[in-house]
């Protein structure tokens, strides 16, 4: 028996890879931006692909599956740009940007109404949490017959990635399915291991990270460097990076020779999505603005995996691949 997925705002696939990993067919995935469509379509030959904004979906149109994957627009939750929050009568009446981007949360209700998946895990940012109509979101699921006692925030370092990335993920299952979450111990991974042996150029000009470069006083080991304010150097085979994101390129290392002649480099896209835990085979569509993108915001691969694993044992379905 194969377990099948539904993965909705798929992005560029981080969600479907990892579920992938875990055995788990991904029967059709769909996006609105058609340049994560097409990254996730040369990826993932074998699913189907749809471009489709969400919030105005026919939901009857797409094929029933065991597990639901879902990960909402979560521009408007984040604590980007220091919004607050409005009250949930307030909320319900909005119709600026907002309050659209937010329909894409209530997309996961509508095709669980029609599909009724067994399993359903969703993906955000923790504020997520704190959205004032997310105690409704859930009583409507609830009122479907689901159980969604399986939220919680996870870091992807704990899940042997290298980096740092605090998100809320949830599960909701249906007639019984009985999820078993307790976290895996797995080996640690640091930055170290994910970066490209390429010190970068002589530091010839004062750079904005120039005082975390001076502060580094062990010789020929790289460091971490942050393009953010108060950043301090990390030795990158003992911290992870900070969240990965998808404006921007903030990350950088840093190495101080035996000479003393200071070394810099940006990190690449290539090691951004190794931090995000996509196999170098992983081929990304676009310009580098794009997969940049792309990549900053997609799920990380090793916690779907482990979602996947869960849902898989749980349905007593497909064998973890390998």
């Amino acid at each position: 028996m194969t377990i099948t997925a539904t993965d909705l705002f798929a992005g560029a696939g981080g969600s479907s890879q990892g579920l992938s990993d875990a055995g788990i067919h991904v029967e059709i995935a769909a996006n609105h931006w058609p340049t994560a469509v097409a990254t996730h379509q040369k990826n993932h030959p074998g699913t189907e692909h749809r471009t489709a904004d969400l919030s105005e979906t026919d939901w009857r149109s797409f094929p029933s599956t065991d597990i639901l994957w879902a990960s909402p627009s979560c521009v408007w939750h984040a604590r980007a740009g220091g919004r607050k929050r409005p009250p949930a009568e307030v909320e319900r009446l909005r119709a600026d940007a907002g309050a659209i981007d937010r329909a894409t949360a209530f997309a996961v209700i509508e095709a669980a109404e029609v599909h009724r998946y067994p399993v359903i895990f969703w993906e955000n940012v923790p504020e997520f949490l704190k959205w004032s109509l997310h105690p409704w979101w859930l009583e409507g699921l609830r009122t479907l017959g689901y159980r969604t006692d399986g939220e919680m925030i996870l870091d992807a370092a704990d899940f042997a990635h290298g980096q740092h990335r605090l998100r809320a993920f949830g599960a909701a299952t249906l007639d019984g399915v009985e999820l078993d979450l307790t976290p895996p111990e797995l080996e640690p991974v640091f930055a170290a291991d994910i970066l490209d042996l390429d010190r970068g150029k002589p530091v010839e000009r004062r750079l904005y990270v120039a005082d975390q470069i001076d502060a580094i006083t062990e010789p020929g080991v790289p460091h971490l460097v942050t393009y953010r304010r108060n950043a301090r150097p990390r030795r990158a085979d003992r911290h992870r990076l900070a969240t990965v994101t998808a404006g921007g390129n903030h990350h950088a290392v840093a190495t101080v020779d035996h000479d003393g002649r200071q070394w810099h480099r940006m990190l690449t896209n290539r090691e951004c999505a190794r931090a995000q835990g996509f196999p170098d085979s992983y081929e990304f569509v676009g310009k580098s603005e794009d997969v940049k993108r792309q990549i900053g915001n997609a799920v990380p691969v090793n916690v779907a995996r482990w979602l996947g694993e869960r849902a898989a044992l749980a349905l007593g379905g497909a064998a973890v691949a390998a």
